[in-house]
């Protein structure tokens, strides 16, 4: 059997409390996440495109607005810039998008030319996770997890890619926790067996290979935030200087939170809250395995794959690294591969 594969990468935010805070917390007390001056309160939902958070926050109020930004992604709501150490992200910004598209391992040239730079979605099903504007890492105080903290699913788990320019929507299909019952929440299932296969499978505390994907090395960690201090000593003077004191307050803030969750609270790497989710990543791998009587049904677009027909019968695999988690920005980088099943045409 065939298998057209799909891959994609990119930074997504997470502006969730931490550790701590309860999960319910929306400002920020006495986790490593802070929501400033000039931003919405925090929402655990993972974002996937800017477009979706300037769609859902709009554009940053004029007061902290930065005339001095290095890209305009950052004048959406939310979105915070780093330091230019930190190029790889101040270039990107937030956004998932397919970076090959192969058949058996081989490149599919028409098809990669059609669909390199696509908008890749975990998106929203609210009957799955209730009030929240988008999916979230789910544990319920690691009662899925056999007590460790960061082993969360995501949840609900809805795939769906667009075309480069979002025009179209052209391939989607919903993962259920649970095949009998897709519509109950992670707290209605007991037990837990069937969130397991949703749950990470290896986890990476320091990880080269995704540290290598967003720029950075075990090198560069050791100043990694010591140059964010820095950048934001300059944001706020700057900021003073043209006459914007809420802006210079937000970076205030900011400079406040990264300066005591790295200088304060451990002198390496993995025993520093904020620095030790930098090179931390978390392996997935499930299948995606909505039907059509499940709401949204699985969808492809046939003319837009042609001449290639995607097996909707059977279950997708997906295969995601997630990770490198900025608790300043509330952003981390993700990459993975979608694999499809093909259909043997007769001759």
């Amino acid at each position: 059997m065939a298998t057209l594969s799909i891959s994609f990468e990119g930074f997504f935010q997470c502006r969730l409390a931490t550790d701590p805070d309860p999960s319910n917390e929306q400002r920020g007390l006495s986790g490593f996440t802070y929501s400033v001056a000039g931003e919405t309160l925090l929402d655990p939902s993972i974002w996937s495109q800017a477009k979706d958070i300037e769609k859902a926050y709009g554009k940053k109020d004029e007061a902290f607005l930065d005339p001095l930004r290095s890209n305009p992604q950052f004048d959406i709501k939310n979105i915070r810039e780093a330091s230019p150490d930190f190029e790889v992200y101040n270039s990107r910004g937030i956004g998932i998008n397919v970076t090959s598209v192969k058949v058996d391992g081989e490149t599919a040239l028409d098809l990669e030319g059609k669909l390199k730079g696509g908008l890749c979605r975990f998106a929203n099903r609210p009957q799955s996770n209730g009030p929240f504007k988008g999916p979230i890492f789910e544990g319920r105080n690691q009662i899925t997890s056999d007590g460790d903290p960061d082993r969360f699913t995501v949840n609900p788990f809805l795939f769906t890619i667009s075309t480069p320019d979002d025009s179209k929507q052209v391939l989607s299909r919903f993962d259920p926790l649970s095949i009998k019952f897709p519509d109950y929440k992670l707290y209605q299932l007991f037990p837990n067996d069937e969130v397991d296969r949703r749950l990470p499978t290896q986890r990476f505390a320091l990880s080269n290979e995704g540290l290598a994907q967003i720029g950075q090395s075990q090198e560069s960690l050791n100043t990694f935030f010591q140059n964010r201090m820095n950048w934001l000593k300059g944001k706020i003077v700057e900021a003073e200087a043209a006459k914007k004191p809420a802006l210079a307050e937000a970076y205030q803030s900011r400079l406040y939170a990264v300066n005591f969750f790295t200088q304060a609270t451990g002198p390496t790497v993995l025993a520093n809250r904020l620095l030790s989710r930098i090179p931390l990543r978390q392996l997935y791998n499930h299948t995606i395995r909505g039907t059509a009587a499940m709401a949204p049904p699985p969808f492809v677009d046939p003319g837009f794959f042609a001449p290639y027909v995607i097996d909707m019968d059977k279950e997708w695999e997906i295969l995601y690294y997630l990770g490198q988690y900025d608790g300043d920005l509330m952003a981390g980088w993700c990459s993975g591969t979608l694999d499809l099943p093909l259909k043997v045409l007769p001759s």
